[in-house]
């Protein structure tokens, strides 16, 4: 996997937004990547809901759905794992 891109935006446990490309060639952008409790995470791309022609929200947020999911709990904490890991080696620092 290679790291293409990071912004940085903080707002609560969102740390930024990051771009790669996995080995075979896909390429995923706007991935989130948040940090927490001293544990960080990436959360995949997503679309708003909507509810009769507008942006579903509750209590003022706007509320999304994802638009590509892991198969299992496994696979997915191995691909946080390596993008969290690919932003700190070029960006050290970024997750904290």
């Amino acid at each position: 996997m290679r790291l293409l891109g990071w912004r940085e935006f903080r707002r609560n446990s969102l740390r930024g937004f990051a771009a790669v490309e996995l080995a075979c060639g896909l390429i995923i952008e706007d991935l989130t990547v948040h940090a927490k409790n001293g544990r960080s995470w990436v959360g995949m791309p997503g679309k708003p809901q909507m509810q009769n022609g507008r942006i579903k929200e509750i209590d003022g947020k706007p509320q999304y759905v994802n638009t590509l999911k892991w198969s299992s709990r496994e696979r997915g904490d191995r691909f946080s794992a390596e993008v969290c890991g690919l932003i700190e080696a070029k960006y050290p620092g970024a997750l904290d």
